[in-house]
């Protein structure tokens, strides 16, 4: 479904989010009740060793599908080369330059256009190639995301640590079958970290679309 107005990606992302805080919270729950039946329990561990899993799998997919339906939405706004912010501008002529240099000759042409006549010229926001997640959402790979639709980045540098190292480790030692078992407290920490961070990311997808801020300023 196209993203055409605010409503629409406030929906879109509103959707994305509540059936994953569901399954979390009901992940949550049940490894909480497992840990008091039994604590170190061939259950209790499997369930705790997949909530990392999922935790991590709902980082990427909410970003990805957020930032995505982001990029949706701007695009449909049919800015002009000028109209763009930093981040879209730098996104659409690299683009450019990279079909320019790879021999496309409509590429050539759509970048004197937008250099000759940036005022006329319609942006090409790549839109399948913005937000991607390398399949491993580590603050590096967070913040260029960010950076390519205008955000700051800064703003999740304080969660760099949770990011790499307690979410991404964490996921990554249990996909490669090491033994990584975390507590349910360690569990319902990481949970809720998680939980506010894709709300940050709404939050501030839903700030920048309701104050036009993928605009240029001034």
């Amino acid at each position: 479904m196209a993203v055409r107005t605010v409503s629409e990606l406030e929906d879109r992302l509103d959707a994305a989010l509540a059936w994953r805080r569901i399954e979390l919270q009901a992940l949550k729950s049940q490894i909480r009740t497992a840990y008091k039946n039994s604590t170190h329990s061939p259950l209790t561990r499997a369930l705790s060793r997949s909530g990392i899993a999922l935790l991590y799998a709902h980082w990427e997919g909410y970003v990805r599908e957020a930032c995505q339906a982001y990029v949706d939405f701007v695009a449909k706004r049919r800015l002009k080369v000028t109209e763009l912010n930093d981040g879209f501008l730098k996104v659409v002529l690299n683009q450019l330059n990279k079909r320019s240099a790879a021999g496309d000759e409509a590429a050539v042409v759509a970048l004197m256009e937008a250099v000759r006549t940036p005022d006329n010229t319609r942006a090409r926001i790549p839109k399948d190639s913005i937000v991607d997640t390398k399949s491993n959402l580590r603050s590096s790979v967070l913040g260029e995301i960010l950076s390519c639709i205008g955000f700051d980045p800064d703003g999740f540098s304080t969660k760099n640590n949770l990011i790499d190292k307690t979410l991404c480790d964490g996921r990554n030692a249990i996909a490669h079958g090491r033994d990584y078992y975390p507590n349910p407290d360690e569990f319902d920490s990481l949970h809720d970290e998680v939980m506010v961070m894709l709300e940050e990311i709404r939050d501030t997808i839903l700030l920048h679309a309701r104050g036009q801020m993928y605009r240029r300023v001034g």
